[in-house]
């Protein structure tokens, strides 16, 4: 099972797509599975009650929480499941039941099992709103304890083979993987050459991969001799980038990014094993240099 969370401020969109009434996407296999304090069973009347809510903050500019939770497409999940799955999840993200508005869909568009959870993160009580930081991070800790507390099963992130399933491998993407969540659980890695800091202290080599433009567009890490890509461990270059960007652009800068010598070639990996050694700059010949002043004197007027 995995989650994938997005905040917003359109209730009636968010709530119209859950129940499949969007004029776009219209989706006849919608189901209403669970709410929780509101009073309407329909898409409008949801939509209404949380927007009268969230009306009791003035700060909360995206009041509107939307959770996908997918299941492997083999994996029976009963309705059941699905309610007490969305319930906990919930709990562990801080939303109490009790003090926040759920509604909870359930979509059969796809060929695997999925449920779509929107929260208002504004209480009832009008207290204080639903963190939405580090939801990456969280989500996957919160998926792991549901699944064990409710014998589900984890949802593959691609087609392994029989190098992948090797015990040196599978020890390797579970520190990894292990290292990675509780480092971005930690409020004070605000950068992402903050996290790569952590990660060297725990011995695992980091790789990043940047298009031509600087953007970060690819991640993998090594840990005793076993490389493994961050697809493998759930922590792709998308997710870092939404997990930073609440810090502004600058947090995802890291040396090697800083450095236009290193911006040359944008598709090879930057390793930062070694504590982001300086890439020394590129050679000019002497000959080089002569026909390069030569064509300098050529180029001036005559007086």
């Amino acid at each position: 099972m995995i989650a994938k969370t997005v905040t917003g401020n359109d209730f009636s969109g968010a709530l119209e797509y859950g129940a499949g009434l969007r004029s776009d996407r219209t989706n006849k296999q919608a189901e209403l599975l669970s709410v929780a304090n509101v009073g309407s069973v329909d898409a409008p009347g949801i939509a209404a009650e949380m927007r009268a809510v969230a009306a009791l903050s003035d700060r909360i500019r995206k009041p509107v929480w939307h959770t996908v939770l997918s299941w492997a497409p083999e994996e029976q999940v009963s309705r059941e499941q699905k309610i007490q799955a969305a319930a906990l999840y919930c709990e562990l993200m801080g939303a109490s039941l009790e003090r926040h508005q759920v509604a909870v869909y359930e979509h059969k568009d796809k060929d695997h099992p999925h449920i779509h959870i929107y929260l208002n993160r504004v209480p009832i009580d009008g207290g204080a709103a639903l963190r939405s930081d580090q939801n990456f991070a969280r989500n996957v800790v919160a998926t792991r304890q549901i699944r064990e507390q409710l014998g589900m099963a984890p949802l593959p992130a691609r087609r392994v083979s029989t190098k992948d399933l090797g015990p040196e491998r599978e020890a390797a993407r579970g520190y990894v993987r292990e290292q990675l969540t509780a480092a971005m659980q930690d409020a004070s890695v605000r950068t992402l050459a903050g996290l790569l800091d952590r990660l060297h202290q725990r011995q695992i080599s980091t790789y990043l991969k940047r298009d031509a433009k600087g953007v970060l567009v690819g991640t993998s890490f090594e840990y005793a001799g076993q490389r493994v890509k961050g697809t493998e461990v759930g922590v792709r270059a998308k997710e870092l980038r939404s997990h930073f960007a609440p810090f502004g652009r600058e947090a995802l800068r890291t040396p090697e990014h800083s450095n236009p010598v290193a911006r040359q070639d944008s598709a090879a990996l930057l390793t930062l094993t070694d504590q982001y050694a300086e890439v020394p700059a590129p050679a000019t010949d002497d000959a080089q240099v002569n026909e390069n002043r030569l064509k300098k004197r050529r180029r001036r007027p005559k007086l």
